[in-house]
């Protein structure tokens, strides 16, 4: 019966012992997983990171670009060239005078005194 208990002792010790083994190794290759996984994150932000910068310059251009496009030289150039148009001679301007818009008309079903109509 001694003997029973001893060797159930020794088992146990040795499934306990094989369980502490397993879980450090576990725990040490979860560890070095998420430890590679940081380092992989970093070198993609890295990659964004350039990206960025270069559609930043290329925004940049762009947008000096657009406004090359609409100064109104480049307009004037390409409404005489292209589309065969000339500058206005002086006889062929007209002033238009600018006169106070007119208001909102509202209509109300109230006459005169405040009274509705039926």
């Amino acid at each position: 019966m001694k003997k029973n208990r001893i060797r159930n002792h020794k088992k146990r010790g040795a499934i306990i012992k094989f369980g502490f083994v397993m879980y450090f190794a576990f725990c040490l290759f979860a560890i070095v997983w998420l430890r590679a996984s940081v380092v992989n994150i970093e070198y993609e932000l890295g990659d964004l990171e350039t990206q960025r910068a270069d559609l930043y310059r290329d925004r940049k251009i762009v947008v000096a670009q657009r406004a090359s496009f609409y100064s109104a030289e480049k307009i004037e150039n390409v409404a005489i060239k292209r589309l065969g148009m000339s500058l206005p001679e002086r006889e062929n301007i007209y002033f238009v005078k600018r006169t106070a818009s007119a208001g909102v008309y509202k209509a109300s079903s109230k006459n005169s005194l405040g009274r509705r109509l039926r």
